[in-house]
């Protein structure tokens, strides 16, 4: 820690005296403070563009609504944003802070789905997506979700049917750091991973890296996906509710002390188990035979926030999830029953201080808690009269689990200091703990009494994350704009401790008011390990676990390279992304057919000191102003793998090796509030492994198999369309109401879930998971 504080005192004093060799005239500037506020709520307006109009330099304003903007005489500063009425307002140098109030645009048949420039956003390395497309995009059963709208973006795929994983240029799906409101998240999927736990209408905003990303962010390999959520209303009180086919859900917002304090609050919960729930608690207790599956899915979230002066701001946020399955069989003559069911539960609290200490300072304070538990369990019981002991209607029953836990606590402040117009200072210190833990338990029963019960568990407790950043932004002029940052942290396990330094570098040109072009270089460290598997009948299982210092940490080199243009003829956004990523010591959980018990024994089956490549090209065009909008996204993606004690230390495809993938979307706006959407998605089917030869073994009807190469097989293809028309309209009253119909998977295609060897030699059985579906949803304010 030591070395760290002396490391971060050295480039802070380079920061610090950096600030005497800007030009005379820069440093004799005027600092002023631009705070920018929704008329009607309250609430901060992030991303308002703050422009001088005699030299045509803009500032942006950060989450807290400020933008910091330099004077040397009398100056006109137009604040606009897409969403609000534009003003103009007059600034002298002795005014040090001014607050600005904005009021909602009125545009109820034009849609825009964009914020700021599209190629300014190059400057930052940040896809800063927009909400309504993110919302608009149709969804699985008429439920918007932002981690499916975001495989709409190119280089971003959502991998396999009903699951909201993400897998960015070639990575895997825990190579992703995720965080709502600076917290740390692990699997963010409701069961099967139909939605996440994200309730669209509490999102405020959603920050998406994949080339570069600030400093204080780290500990991942392929990119950081930072959610907030939103601010009550600080004025009004407001309720809407929504009606559908997956979960009722509602919201509420407003002020607990006017202008000080306010709340929100999101819910959402499914309803199917009041149908399914009374019919599986009758084949439970032996009063009807059959089989029923049984789902109960909900969230809730909250968040207050606290004006404590002028300067000052306090947010407190929480997130619940549980999810239960269960499927039950109980099957005649013998009375047998058989009971699958899993578990997942995610809690979160976050709180987040905010203070501007003047001279263009602002810290931020953080500390969160964040707990995520799954479990599988199989329960059976029989009366069967053929058991081994030979004695009619004896009667057996067993149960086992499997399950793993994560708990991490983090607190960390993080500060940024507008030195002067051209040099701007971000730097922070955290510090993480991460408790893990994986266990199975297994209990027999006989009706002689005879018990036999097994516990086992792996516990990994006190894992330690502690890291200094700090991150350098200097623009020397309007056309050519630097970002440079290190982040230097130490991980630690019982005896074992590293080191792990982060370096990383933007470069940013501005050709003219439309072009940018942008080169960067990101070196991550994870010390994070996903044990995942498909299981026997292809659900996707996955387990987190920390490195334990018997394998190297891996590590993640990225180079790319971009161009972004705004407005060409009828588009009004386009680039082009080129990137290469060099990954090392990466590791392969590969189990036996048992594994359920490999998962306990993970270091037998853990392939380490692996090295993967990926390399692609990444084409993004939209249209996102008028009553039409469109994007088209296409990448091309190749992330190969080699292991020492895999494939023969040959490169093999990576299971996420997707290759090509395109995403169509279009919306058109039309009438009193009406919307028409449709989206078209393709990929290359996947990688994986089947048996290439068998070796007959004397009375052993199946043999024994034979795989001579890793994913020496592809899924076919997958390909979906749907579409969906919705309206919005508002009453007189001032509320809104809203509708929607619409069709999932329009054309019926069977998508992989899983595959396996069909009876015909060479062919594959293709099993899928979801057929066309009609869907619905309607909601009101009041």
């Amino acid at each position: 820690m030591i070395r760290l504080a002396n490391a971060v005192f050295t480039i802070s004093t380079i920061l610090v005296f950096g600030q005497f060799f800007v030009p005379d005239h820069v440093v004799a500037q005027t600092r002023v403070m631009v705070h920018v506020i929704d008329g009607d709520s309250g609430v901060p307006i992030e991303n308002t563009n703050v422009i001088m109009l005699r030299t045509d330099v803009i500032r942006r304003t950060d989450r807290h609504g400020i933008a910091s903007i330099f004077l040397s005489d009398t100056a006109k500063v137009a604040i606009s944003h897409v969403s609000f009425r534009d003003t103009t307002i007059l600034l002298t140098p002795s005014v040090t802070s001014v607050y600005v109030t904005l009021y909602p645009r009125e545009l109820p048949a034009v849609a825009i789905y964009a914020g700021e420039p599209f190629n300014k956003k190059a400057a930052k390395g940040v896809n800063r997506i927009s909400l309504p497309v993110l919302t608009a995009v149709p969804s699985f059963l008429g439920e918007p979700d932002i981690l499916k709208g975001l495989t709409f973006l190119p280089g971003v795929s959502e991998g396999r049917e009903g699951y909201s994983h993400l897998f960015v240029r070639g990575g895997d799906q825990d190579q992703n750091q995720m965080l709502l409101d600076g917290a740390t998240l692990f699997n963010v999927n409701h069961f099967g991973g139909f939605i996440s736990m994200f309730h669209p209408e509490m999102i405020d905003g959603v920050d998406f890296y994949k080339n570069y990303w600030p400093s204080r962010f780290g500990g991942r390999l392929s990119s950081v996906l930072d959610i907030k959520t939103k601010e009550g209303n600080y004025k009004e009180h407001h309720q809407s509710f929504q009606f559908g086919l997956i979960a009722p859900k509602f919201n509420i917002s407003g002020p607990l002390i006017r202008n000080k304090l306010s709340y929100q609050i999101g819910m959402r919960r499914t309803l199917a188990d009041l149908i399914t729930e009374p019919i599986a608690k009758k084949i439970r207790n032996g009063n009807q035979i059959g089989d029923i599956g049984s789902l109960l899915s909900q969230d809730m979230t909250l968040r207050l926030d606290g004006r404590l002066g002028i300067k000052q701001h306090l947010a407190l946020s929480a997130l619940l999830g549980r999810d239960k399955y269960a499927f039950l069989e109980r099957k005649p003559p013998y009375n047998q029953l058989m009971e699958d069911w899993y578990r997942i539960k995610n809690d979160l609290l976050t709180l987040n201080y905010s203070r501007q200490l003047g001279m263009g300072t602002t810290l931020n304070a953080h500390a969160s808690y964040s707990a995520y538990r799954h479990a599988y369990a199989d329960y059976s019981y029989s009366h069967d009269g053929m058991m081994d002991s030979g004695s009619e209607g004896s009667l057996m029953e067993t149960a086992s689990m499997l399950g793993n836990g994560v708990t991490s606590m983090k607190f960390n402040v993080h500060g940024k200091t507008q030195i002067d117009a051209a040099w701007e200072w971000n730097y922070g210190i955290e510090s993480e703990r991460l408790d893990f833990s994986i266990y199975k338990r297994r209990q027999a029963t006989r009706i002689d009494g005879v018990m036999h019960n097994s516990n086992e568990a792996l516990q990994m407790n006190a894992v330690m994350n502690t890291a200094v950043a700090s991150d350098i932004s200097y623009t020397p002029d309007r056309r050519f704009h630097v970002n440079t940052g290190i982040r230097l942290s130490t991980y630690a396990f019982e005896g074992y401790q590293a080191l792990l330094a982060e370096p990383k570098i933007l470069l940013t040109y501005v050709a003219d008011e439309k072009s940018t072009v942008n080169a960067a270089f990101n070196f991550q460290r994870q010390s994070t390990m996903l044990l995942g598997f498909i299981d026997d009948i292809g659900r996707f299982r996955e387990f987190y676990i920390a490195n334990d210092g018997n394998s190297p940490i891996a590590s993640s080199k990225q180079w790319s390279i971009g161009y972004f243009r705004n407005a060409i003829g009828m588009l009004d956004n386009i680039s082009l992304e080129l990137f290469y990523k060099d990954m090392s010591d990466v590791v392969k959980f590969v189990p036996s057919i048992d594994f359920e018990s490999d998962v306990l024994d993970y270091a037998d089956f853990l392939h380490s000191n692996g090295h993967m490549r990926a390399y692609g090209l990444e084409v993004f065009i939209q249209k996102t102003l008028g009553k039409w909008h469109g994007s088209l996204s296409y990448t091309y993606a190749h992330s190969k793998s080699r292991f020492p004690t895999l494939n023969e230390s040959r490169w093999f495809n990576s299971d996420f090796d997707f290759r090509n993938s395109l995403n169509a979307l279009a919306m058109y706006s039309f009438g009193r509030g009406y919307r028409l959407a449709g989206s078209w998605t393709y990929k290359t089917g996947r990688p994986f492994t089947l048996p290439t030869s068998r070796v007959a073994i004397e009375d052993w009807r199946t043999g024994f198999l034979l795989i001579n190469d890793l994913n020496n097989r592809r899924m076919p293809a997958f390909h979906r369309l749907d579409m969906n028309i919705e309206r919005r309209w508002t009453k007189a009253s001032g509320n809104k109401k809203w509708f929607a119909v619409g069709v999932y998977n329009i054309y019926n295609r069977v998508n992989p879930f899983f595959a396996r060897p069909s009876e015909t030699p060479g062919q594959l059985e293709v099993v899928g998971m979801f057929p066309i579906m009609p869907f619905f949803n309607f909601g009101f304010e009041l």
